[in-house]
């Protein structure tokens, strides 16, 4: 066991250490050293692999070409900064002291909030989460009658065909879970833009919208209906969304009896890294959770889908079969947030065709082709900081002129 004196005298040797490194000039020879790494590494390899795991995709080597000599310079300056040597490490180290040291998030697009909570900052030029729960921009007269119109120009259009529509909302996570986001976040308006759009729609109270607020308040208070570390929901928060979905539906199509959630067995296991959580790229414990998923008592009815077909440069369309479900087919249009309502729906459609779409387009030739009995546009709340949908000409209306 070493004595108090002996650590003493080490600390006294290693502080004497310092000063002679310092005395001769070793500061400036060790700075440059440390700024010489990257170009050492570049040539010779010398660095460790690195310990990020960014959620996006790092930026290829360009080629060279005579006809965009200057679009060559950019790509290469774009990939000069995702790949320069020892750049993981030296993003590791300083994401890690912002987050555990300060306590603040590195990123704009990541928001550290209360008890390990994270939430979505800046996440596109327009869309930026925290701005919108405090209400900092409402609509204007005209944005908001843009809205309202395209929406409704949807709705008559469907219901003129026979096809049942449903324009499905999901919350923002900070609108569920503001008492986990700093407390230095205040809303600068009581209301918010999915209050002004749904005052607005319900001029015509036949207009089919699912609000799924209140019921998410409500709920919430056993498990959670979001992850911490991600944007997105669990599967409880979906199963409620389901719930409400099929209850809306039920008013046309009698089939649609949502099961109750003694129907299915709620397992919270396994581990989860969200999305929020990746972006930061830090060690998989820091903010990981358990994963939260449902899974149905009695055996689902078999259903099988088709690989993904492009429809243009931002949607995906991909179909889903179940020969013996009760409800016909229904064509749903939809942001990231329905991945967790595949597995509720896919066993109570007969045919299901999904377009993921960022920008909430409308497509009468699927629809067409397709021949639905139901339509439903899902969207998350924080998309409404976007530009109005505009539907295809030949629709009525200023918005599809």
């Amino acid at each position: 066991m070493k004595t108090q004196p002996q650590r003493g005298s080490r600390i006294r040797r290693s502080i004497g250490l310092w000063l002679d490194f310092k005395k001769n000039s070793g500061l400036p020879l060790l700075f440059l050293v440390l700024i010489s790494l990257p170009l050492l590494d570049q040539l010779f390899k010398i660095g460790p692999a690195s310990p990020l795991k960014e959620k996006r995709k790092l930026a290829g080597q360009p080629r060279f070409s005579l006809h965009d000599p200057l679009g060559y310079l950019r790509g290469y300056e774009s990939y000069f900064n995702d790949n320069f040597g020892f750049r993981g490490i030296l993003v590791f180290c300083h994401n890690w002291t912002q987050v555990v040291v300060f306590r603040t998030s590195p990123l704009d697009k990541v928001v550290i909030g209360r008890d390990g909570w994270l939430f979505l900052g800046r996440e596109t030029k327009f869309r930026n989460e925290i701005d919108y729960f405090r209400s900092t921009r409402l609509f204007s007269g005209p944005e908001l009658e843009r809205w309202r119109t395209a929406l409704q120009q949807r709705w008559q259009w469907l219901r003129q065909r026979g096809i049942f529509y449903i324009f499905m909302v999901v919350p923002n996570k900070s609108t569920i879970y503001p008492e986990y986001l700093p407390a230095s976040i205040r809303k600068a308006n009581a209301q918010s833009r999915l209050d002004q759009l749904l005052a607005a729609l319900r001029r015509d109270p036949d207009f089919p919208v699912l609000d799924l607020r209140e019921t998410l308040l409500r709920e919430k208070k056993n498990l959670p209906l979001f992850y911490r570390s991600d944007t997105h929901w669990t599967e409880l928060g979906a199963y409620y969304a389901f719930r409400e979905t099929m209850e809306k539906l039920a008013t046309a199509f009698p089939d649609a009896r949502p099961p109750s959630l003694d129907q299915f067995t709620v397992e919270s296991s396994g581990r989860f890294n969200g999305d929020l959580a990746l972006m930061l790229s830090l060690p998989n414990g820091r903010f990981r959770e358990a994963e939260i998923r449902l899974r149905a008592k009695a055996p689902e009815p078999p259903s099988s889908s088709s690989a993904k077909r492009k429809l243009g440069p931002f949607s995906r369309e991909i179909i889903s079969e179940c020969p013996s479900g009760a409800l016909p087919t229904a064509l749903i249009v939809h942001d990231s947030f329905m991945h967790q309502l595949k597995p509720f729906f896919r066993p109570r459609f007969r045919r299901l065709i999904y377009i993921w779409d960022w920008w909430l387009h409308f497509f009468p030739e699927e629809i067409a082709r397709e021949k639905p009995q139901i339509v439903i546009d899902e969207m998350v709340e924080r998309a409404l900081d976007d530009a109005a949908p505009v539907n295809p000409p030949g629709m009525p209306g200023p918005a599809g002129d």
